[in-house]
């Protein structure tokens, strides 16, 4: 999948998982967390490919570029480590250590959450640039800091659900790419060999670890017109959960 597949898929999973209407609501949130948490598992979504010195999340980093290179260089490449359950593991538990970075300013009794809102300021700069919400990276970083700061000053709580919302946002990055030809090493890094051809149909050609890579190609290659039919659907239905969380955040504000 492209970047801005990616960032849309993990803003429109995240509404399905924490809405009703119109999502099914698994984990049902307030108003606010279903928002910010959208525009951070849309970032989330991306971070995987920091294992690709052009992508948008390795742009956005200073000396992102020469991270992406290291972490490619010991993944195995694009779609190599960084595209597994093993990365997943990796940045769940990343985001949960995160959460143990607090300060507590003189004469407060709250904790500042500063751990989970440098992850949510950096997933939300990432997630608005890719989706173009943002034109420029300065504008994307400021969209991001500005939204972190106020969610760590004013709501600390809503970082509860950073952890998930970080996993999802990489799983649905492999659920992506697992259905285009290029495939994910989802086992990585166990390195299956030999292919394994399932029976040919309209849209899905064969699922194969070739390479040690998984794939169940029923979009083709990443960029083709059925991804961009899919995600059309998918920024339509996220925007109606957003518009609606919107909708029920500022209507105390004006009733």
């Amino acid at each position: 999948m492209m970047g801005f597949s990616h960032a849309v898929s993990g803003a429109a999973v995240w509404v399905a998982v924490t809405t009703t209407m119109p999502g099914v609501g698994i984990a049902p949130l307030d108003p606010l967390g279903v928002l910010t948490g959208a525009a951070v598992c849309a970032g989330a979504a991306l971070l995987p490919d920091i294992d690709h010195p052009s992508s948008t999340v390795a742009t956005a980093l200073p000396g992102g570029r020469v991270v992406a290179g290291a972490v490619s260089g010991v993944t195995g490449g694009h779609r190599g480590g960084m595209h597994s359950v093993l990365a997943v593991i990796g940045a769940i538990l990343a985001a949960v250590a995160l959460s143990f970075l607090v300060w507590t300013p003189p004469g407060w009794e709250q904790q500042l959450a500063v751990g989970p809102a440098i992850a949510a300021a950096v997933c939300i700069a990432v997630g608005t640039k890719c989706l173009r919400i943002a034109r420029g990276w300065f504008a994307s970083w400021t969209i991001g800091a500005l939204s972190a700061a106020a969610l760590m000053w004013w709501f600390p709580d809503q970082f509860g659900w950073l952890p998930a919302c970080i996993g999802l946002g990489f799983v649905v990055h492999l659920v992506g790419d697992t259905l285009t030809t290029g495939g994910v090493p989802w086992l990585w890094p166990v390195m299956p060999r030999r292919p394994v051809a399932f029976r040919r149909t309209l849209l899905i050609t064969r699922l194969w670890p070739s390479r040690g890579r998984f794939a169940l190609p029923v979009l083709g290659n990443a960029g083709s017109w059925r991804e961009w039919i899919l995600t059309v659907a998918l920024g339509l239905f996220a925007a109606t959960g957003i518009v609606a969380a919107a909708v029920r955040l500022l209507a105390p504000l004006v009733a």
